[in-house]
């Protein structure tokens, strides 16, 4: 590492500090996107602490106790600051007034049972299920229901009695009027700072992936300091591609851009900077140990100094040896794209509102800017998503599960909180409440088994170091207001600062603030913090057991799901890649299509993490290897993606993407994929990928990407089907577009593909007598019906016949009349044998000279 720094010019010792301090605030920079955490918390804070002066104030003037409003105040304050995350103001402003309703109306059914110990907990539970049943509505009635549980639950901690009410509705009323004026005026969240703040982010994750690159490089093979150099350059190249999904997301909230064309824009720069720095990894430990320009040029990067990249990279380009040159226009790729998306992210708009400027004047025949992913509070969204799917498929012939998520998780719950109250009150009558909080929030922002189990561990692990903590800090403070309040605040921050990275972390600082807290109301004892252990370990435990025995998503299932949701998404990018190469027009937003594979990946991920290792703690080999590959898949399917565009299509380039993404499709749709399917496109792509130029570069990414799938599509011992490759004809005896299908006589479709204007299709077609239906592509053209023919495939022998019912049979391959016709083997090409190369005809996928016969579409009849 001393090598790193010492490279460049000359630096003195008074330089050196306010370097590392650059780093230091990089890599605080980069480790938050968009500072999100950081302002979340801030304003999270901001808000409590304001709110308990504003109730405390009203108080006073009123001349009420302030204890009750300050305690309802700060936890409406809370509850906003987190719980609303509506894209517009007036959603926001929506979900604040609602918010105090549910609360009160929480209140209000505790006064209609608080006298009756017993009926209160049944209507306790009762509360609990609809809280959690109403989450299927969207986030606002999310809010609500928490609203609604936390209302019913002062009510029960507070003995509220019927005469508080108007009090205690006054001071709720209170609080959301200071947080609206908070929210919405005095600090109201600007998307468009909030994305070029995700951009420096993403900027200083690039600088610290060029650090690494020159760590690794100054590492011996072999040695344990490179092998933490490789998992670190690994771990920053999957951060680099969430920073820039999260960026992508936000481009679609309101007022991020001023327009949609700017939008596209930034993903466009985005995107590319994200290949170059994935090349940049590849390349640059080779290269900066042999050419002291790579090493200049990364450490420039490194730094943050992004013209002397530009200069370094423009001299460097004529460098000796492809590593440092490929560094070299990599680093200028990563250049010019962080200057042009600086420049379109930071042009303002005038007439800005408030409103997403580009719902004024927007382009009627333009295609409206979609993000890949729906942000929540600034974040990627969880595992929800995919378990709602698995359990309510959006495709018809998927059978689905009786209950939802959301109902799978009321009924949980509720049998859950029934446990932990009769448990709790069993232990303690009067903070059986804390088993409940457990039992309840286990469930709350998980949908799996393994995250539930999880979460609940580390409550559990927090709350017993956050005792410790507040054994020792309490006596050392004493019950000062003006000691302890300040103390309170931060452990608030710093509870909601660490949420996203440790919820023990959270638990640790909340259980902190609980012990100032009860110290400030002179009830702090040892016993009473143990017995919070307790409480919070037995509710802890009940919530495990139910999500486990009743109703449990399981993890596997979920990430099975995910998979699916993967597959899907590649399958619809190779599509839209053989649609791009097929028919030149309009572009496909190819960079779209990866960017939805790439939020795909990240609930593949999310998902998988979890099964990567067993309740033991041993090794899933397995899990490993095909989270390996996803991530693998997706790189080269970003690339495959970037490598398209302009690209003309060629019938081995279009081929090979069809054929890839009706493989995809079929594991999707939960068919078998023989094996050797995927080896066979590689096959198919040897030619093409031995050539030059952006054709070749397409191949060999095509190829790649083919090499990677067999992990995630084929089933072993699965033969594959053999393939039918041929050419449509005009009337006139020319090639023409048209959608060829082939089906078995019971009318059951084996494949469809839709040709190029070359007419050239390939087909999966099993051994037997098959129909092979030709027809216009949509729409169809006047006059021009379907044509079919029959197509006879098997061990050695194919039969024709016309539509004019003559028919020819052999024994070998051949053609008659422009038709070519063969064998379709059963058995494959042998090993290391190439496709068929004939006049006619298209390469098939490992079968030796594998075809039916050219399909004629005939005029009007």
């Amino acid at each position: 590492m001393q090598r790193l720094v010492e490279v460049g010019e000359g630096r003195t010792s008074d330089a050196i500090v306010p370097g590392r301090l650059r780093r230091a605030r990089d890599r605080f920079v980069a480790s938050d996107p968009g500072l999100v955490r950081l302002v979340s918390a801030a304003r999270a804070v901001l808000a409590i602490a304001s709110a308990l002066g504003v109730e405390y104030l009203v108080a006073s003037v009123t001349g009420a106790p302030p204890l009750v409003p300050m305690m309802l105040g700060a936890v409406v304050a809370m509850l906003a600051s987190f719980g609303v995350v509506d894209a517009t103001r007036g959603g926001q402003a929506l979900t604040l007034c609602c918010l105090p309703l549910a609360m009160l109306a929480g209140m209000g059914v505790a006064l209609l049972v608080d006298r009756n110990r017993l009926a209160s907990l049944v209507t306790f539970v009762a509360v609990v299920f609809v809280a959690v049943w109403v989450r299927r509505f969207g986030m606002r009635f999310f809010v609500c229901g928490m609203g609604g549980f936390m209302g019913y639950f002062f009510a029960l901690f507070l003995n509220l009695r019927p005469e508080m009410l108007p009090g205690v509705a006054e001071a709720v009323v209170v609080a959301i009027a200071w947080v609206l004026l908070l929210t919405l005026v005095l600090l109201p969240i600007r998307n468009d700072r909030v994305l070029r703040r995700m951009l420096r982010s993403f900027e200083a994750r690039l600088a610290g992936l060029a650090g690494t690159v020159l760590l690794l490089a100054d590492q011996a093979p072999g040695t344990a300091e490179r092998a933490r150099a490789e998992t670190r350059l690994r771990s920053l190249l999957v951060r680099i591609n969430e920073s820039a999904l999260v960026i992508d997301g936000q481009l679609g909230t309101p007022a991020a851009v001023t327009d949609d064309d700017t939008a596209r824009t930034v993903r466009r720069t985005v995107f590319d900077a994200e290949l170059a720095a994935t090349a940049l990894a590849r390349v640059g430990p080779t290269a900066v140990t042999h050419d002291d320009g790579a090493r200049a040029i990364l450490t420039a990067l490194w730094r943050g100094r992004w013209d002397t990249v530009e200069e370094l990279a423009d001299r460097a380009t004529g460098a000796t040896g492809p590593g440092p040159q490929r560094l070299a226009v990599d680093a200028a790729v990563l250049a010019s794209a962080r200057a042009e998306w600086t420049r379109a992210a930071g042009a303002r708009d005038p007439g800005r509102t408030g409103e997403d400027p580009r719902n004024a004047d927007a382009d009627a025949d333009a295609v409206e800017f979609a993000p890949a992913v729906q942000l929540f509070g600034g974040n990627l969204p969880g595992s929800a998503g995919t378990v709602t799917r698995l359990h309510r498929p959006p495709e018809a012939d998927r059978p689905a599960s009786r209950l939802s998520l959301t109902t799978r998780q009321a009924v949980q719950v509720t049998i859950a909180t029934a446990l932990a109250i009769a448990a709790g009150d069993a232990l303690s009558e009067q903070r059986y409440y804390w088993a409940v909080l457990a039992a309840f929030i286990a469930f709350t922002g998980t949908a799996t088994v393994a995250e539930t189990v999880r979460k609940s561990a580390h409550r559990a692990v927090g709350t017993m170091i956050g005792l410790v903590g507040a054994i020792v800090l309490v006596p050392v403070l004493g019950p000062d207001v003006a000691v302890v309040l300040p103390v309170i605040l931060v452990s608030i921050f710093g509870a909601l600062y660490l949420f996203r990275l440790s919820y023990a972390l959270m638990i640790f600082f909340i259980t902190l603030m609980l012990g100032e807290l009860y110290a400030l109301l002179g009830s702090f004892s040892v016993d009473l913090m143990v017995l919070r252990l307790e409480e919070t370990v037995l509710g802890g435990l009940i919530g495990c057991a139910v999500s486990v025995l009743v109703l449990p998503t399981r993890t596997r299932s979920a990430a099975d799901e995910a998979r699916r949701g993967l597959l899907d998404a590649l399958a619809e990018l190779l599509a839209a890649t053989d649609r791009a190469l097929r028919r030149p027009g309009p572009p496909e937003d190819l960079r779209a299509c990866s960017r939805a594979l790439d939020a795909a990946l990240h609930q593949a991920m999310l998902l998988g993490r979890p099964l990567t290792r067993t309740w033991l703690g041993s090794a899933q080999d397995d899990v490993v290897r095909e989270l390996t590959a996803c991530t693998a898949v997706a790189d080269h399917a970003r690339r495959l993606a970037r490598s398209a565009e302009g690209v003309p299509g060629t019938a081995a380039l279009t081929g090979a993407c069809a054929r890839l993404a009706e493989l995809v499709s079929s594991a999707v749709a939960g068919r078998p994929v023989p094996a050797g399917s995927c080896a066979a496109v590689v096959d198919l792509l040897v030619g093409p990928a031995g050539g030059h130029g952006p054709g070749a570069a397409l191949a060999r990414e095509a190829g790649l990407l083919a090499a990677e799938l067999p992990a995630l599509l084929e089933a072993p011992g699965l033969l594959p089907d053999p393939a039918a490759v041929g050419r449509v004809r005009g009337p006139e005896g020319g090639p023409t577009a048209a959608t060829v299908t082939v089906v078995d006589r019971a009318g059951r479709q084996f494949d469809r593909v839709t040709t190029g204007d070359d007419g050239r299709f390939a087909l999966r077609v099993p051994p037997g007598t098959h129909l092979l239906v030709a027809a216009p592509p949509p729409p169809p053209a006047a006059g021009q019906p379907p044509t079919a023919t029959t197509c006879r495939s098997g061990r050695g022998r194919c039969c024709r016949t016309s539509s004019s019912g003559r028919s020819r049979c052999g024994n070998g391959p051949g053609r008659s009349g422009g038709a070519a016709w063969g064998t379709a083997d059963r058995a494959g090409a042998p090993p290391g044998r190439q496709p068929s190369r004939r006049p006619g005809m298209i390469g098939a996928w490992g079968t030796p000279a594998s075809s039916c016969p050219t399909a004629r579409r005939t005029g009007a009849h």
